[in-house]
């Protein structure tokens, strides 16, 4: 396993992490490659944005009401 994380690498775990548990491994590749990379770290803050604002419609907000 190589230890360094290309950007492209650190984009699909971000988004894995987003469904399910990343092994430990991946977390500690992923925390090394965030503490170095400003372009990675702006994705992960988009990525929560987006999760919190998917959060806030809630259930059955895209459906008319009756």
């Amino acid at each position: 396993m190589k230890l360094k994380l290309t950007c492209h690498e650190v984009s699909h775990l971000l988004s894995q992490a987003q469904d399910a548990d990343l092994s430990a491994g991946e977390r500690a590749r992923l925390r090394l490659h965030m503490v170095l990379c400003d372009a990675c770290r702006n994705v992960e803050r988009q990525l929560a944005f987006l999760r919190r604002a998917m959060r806030g419609l809630g259930p059955g907000e895209d459906t008319p009401s009756r």
